[in-house]
């Protein structure tokens, strides 16, 4: 959800060039309008007064027009939103809009971020992805740990099992990606975080990269969970075991169940 009091800053990666909105990542280019132009070189402030202005529009048709091309870049990871409402207030504000949508079947749809990755090693990519993912991968263990320890209350199991699986659970998130990038090394890239989806959006590579990039995510982690699991069985250390389970969840990846299987069969 976007709002009109919301501000909006070029994505990493992204630039004004002559009369037109440059990926660097991409290796793209989108033609931009006298208006398009117009808002983007005024990002980070609000500009719907300053378009009315301008293009002698009434205000509310500038700030209809200003919030579908926000919407439209945002969509293509092109730019990325700066809210200024406090998170409570958004949250209603969300809420309010997910019950307009509800009878129609459908829910708010999400706002992407894009963060910068350095790839220029593998390194410093493993590092940058990891630290572009901290959020999201704290935000889920969170969840998954409050999940968890829920069903071990019901069940009056430990607490200790439930907690790894919580941590492993985030931990799995940020070492998927963090793998993506590392095969990235030398290749323009960027995380985006969009809804539920978390993913590295890169120059284009060679079929076989592509694929080698799709699989080493998924498989760097299934492999390291399928050890942590072994391992506790042989240490007979159920613990272990349990912090390996959801990294070697990550195997489903590997299958056309998963993006990075779909891609990685060029589905």
């Amino acid at each position: 959800m976007i709002a009109a009091s919301d501000t909006v800053s070029l994505a990493p990666g992204v630039g004004l060039g002559q009369g037109a909105l440059e990926d660097r990542v991409r290796g793209h280019a989108w033609p931009l309008n006298s208006s398009g132009a117009f808002v983007l070189a005024r990002a980070g402030r609000p500009v719907v007064r300053e378009l009315a202005e301008a293009f002698s529009l009434p205000v509310e048709v500038a700030r209809a027009d200003v919030l579908h091309f926000v919407w439209l870049l945002n969509g293509l990871a092109l730019v990325n939103v700066e809210s200024q409402m406090s998170r409570p207030r958004r949250f209603t504000e969300w809420l309010q809009l997910a019950v307009r949508l509800a009878p129609a079947g459908t829910m708010p749809a999400p706002v992407a971020r894009r963060r910068a990755l350095d790839t220029r090693t593998a390194r410093r990519a493993f590092v940058s992805s990891l630290a572009a993912t901290l959020p999201r991968a704290c935000l889920v263990a969170s969840a998954a740990t409050v999940l968890a320890v829920h069903f071990a209350v019901i069940l009056g199991a430990g607490l200790v099992v439930p907690v790894l699986i919580g941590l492993g659970t985030g931990l799995g998130l940020g070492l998927h990606e963090a793998a993506h990038a590392a095969l990235l090394r030398g290749v323009p890239s960027a995380l985006v975080i969009r809804g539920r989806r978390t993913y590295v959006l890169h120059a284009p590579v060679t079929p076989g990269r592509r694929a080698a990039v799709a699989l080493g995510g998924p498989l760097a982690v299934s492999a390291l969970g399928v050890g942590l699991v072994l391992g506790g069985i042989v240490a007979a250390a159920p613990a272990l075991a349990a912090a390996g389970w959801p990294l070697a969840a990550h195997a489903l990846a590997l299958t056309v169940a998963g993006g990075d299987g779909r891609v990685a069969c060029g589905l």
